[in-house]
């Protein structure tokens, strides 16, 4: 069984180093990551959220293991919930299980409010309320100029992808709703029920101790994610 990884907003694939390791030896992972940053800093921001999915698919298809999962954080599980649309459109292997932390469901955000465009101070209020943005690099100016353009683009994707969602057909794969029990960016246990209409099958939701960003940070959720990946085969 191996883990197909999937960042958050402003992320990149190092931002799972640590649960990689501590998947080992059960799970072994791969990690991908978006243009526009990390190791793929030289390469153009993708335009959208369809496009998006279709560059994690091209990375995804040319190592595809016969059995695994996906876990998306935030941004990533939305993404991962769509890449595996996209798998089943072209008639791929399927994942076995489906981890998505941190991320309401895709109808949820259709009256966010509009960040493109926003001035610099305006956007950065927006990203402080994700709990997990360290104090250091919102006091750095030099920082923040490096990493407003990924964040923005990030941010972006979503917005228009919230305001021209419709419906979509739900899956019939086992799938784990993962949230902190800190998260201020309008997470809670009532509000992840939403995602229940998108799958046919096994359904669960799980509140784990932290923040935004509790996915990489509490260890028991890497022993609750072997559990269940162990538990479905």
């Amino acid at each position: 069984m191996k883990a197909i990884l999937l960042h958050h907003a402003g992320g990149d694939k190092y931002a799972y180093r640590n649960m990689q390791e501590r998947l080992l030896p059960e799970i072994e992972s791969i990690a991908f990551e978006l243009p526009g940053r990390s190791d793929r800093f030289s390469e153009k921001f993708v335009q959208n959220l369809e496009a998006a999915v279709d560059d994690i698919y091209r990375q995804l298809i040319q190592q595809l293991p016969e059995e695994y999962c996906i876990i998306g954080n935030s941004m990533g599980s939305i993404i991962g919930f769509l890449l595996t649309h996209k798998l089943k459109q072209e008639n791929k292997p399927l994942p076995k299980h489906l981890f998505l932390a941190s991320r309401l469901s895709p109808d949820a955000y259709k009256d966010e409010p509009n960040i493109i465009g926003v001035s610099s101070e305006e956007f950065w209020k927006v990203v402080q309320q994700y709990n997990g943005v360290p104090e250091q690099l919102l006091q750095h100016k030099e920082l923040k100029e490096f990493y407003e353009p990924i964040l923005r683009s990030d941010f972006e994707l979503f917005q228009q992808f919230n305001q021209t969602f419709v419906s979509i057909e739900s899956l019939n794969i086992p799938a784990t709703i993962l949230f902190g029990d800190r998260d201020t960016s309008n997470v809670s246990e009532e509000k992840m029920q939403g995602w229940r209409k998108f799958f046919t099958t096994d359904f669960d939701i799980q509140s784990f101790e932290g923040g935004h960003f509790f996915l990489y940070e509490n260890e028991k959720v890497v022993d609750f994610i072997k559990q269940k990946v162990l538990q479905d085969n």
